[in-house]
């Protein structure tokens, strides 16, 4: 089990597609995609740790299902997961507590010779042992090369069902973790 961190669900349908900045250390899952390092720090509070279930169904904004993933998701108290903007410009701004989360990040950047910009609205409640955040994510593409006419506007939303099966995991969450670059692992190896 990797840590999908459960406010960040958001970024399933976006980075299969489009290919941005690869993780800089194992971790983050999302969907069947690794999330990559595009916002600040993240510490996981002692309120969301544990080990949960999940099931994530992914709608057009119209309101067509696009995709159902489910899994389990260990999060530990304390964890710091650290991302790295790549080439985006990110501006979040909203407010999370033990309970509640309402945050909406901006980000700009370049695709081809194109720029996408993204805009990812989350809501989420936590009661308990259960959660529920919805995610929707709009981008849309400028420029005035021609391959920029071939890239698609798209409106996604992400609703996220959890429920805490497990407490924290004190045997898993007391192992510390090196952090460090997939590159630097495999050349550990060779």
């Amino acid at each position: 089990m990797r840590p999908r961190f459960l406010l960040f669900t958001v970024f399933a349908a976006l980075i299969g597609t489009i290919g941005l900045a690869a993780p800089s250390q194992a971790g983050l899952r999302v969907g069947n995609t690794e999330l990559p390092r595009m916002l600040g720090d993240i510490v996981i509070p002692p309120e969301w740790a544990g080990i949960w279930t999940y099931l994530d169904s992914t709608y057009e904004c119209t309101g067509a299902l696009l995709s159902v993933d489910s899994g389990l998701d260990t999060l530990c108290t304390g964890t710091v997961i650290s991302f790295d903007s790549g080439p985006f410009a990110v501006v979040c701004t909203g407010s999370s507590t033990a309970t509640t989360v309402d945050q909406i990040c901006t980000f700009t950047g370049p695709i081809l010779t194109c720029t996408v910009n993204f805009t990812i609205e989350m809501h989420g409640t936590r009661t308990a042992d259960s959660y529920v955040i919805t995610n929707t994510v709009t981008t849309d593409y400028s420029g005035i090369a021609p391959e920029c006419a071939f890239l698609l506007d798209t409106c996604r939303r992400t609703v996220t069902r959890g429920t805490r099966t497990a407490g924290e995991p004190v045997a898993y969450c007391s192992t510390p973790v090196d952090p460090t670059t997939w590159g630097r692992v495999k050349s550990r190896y060779r």
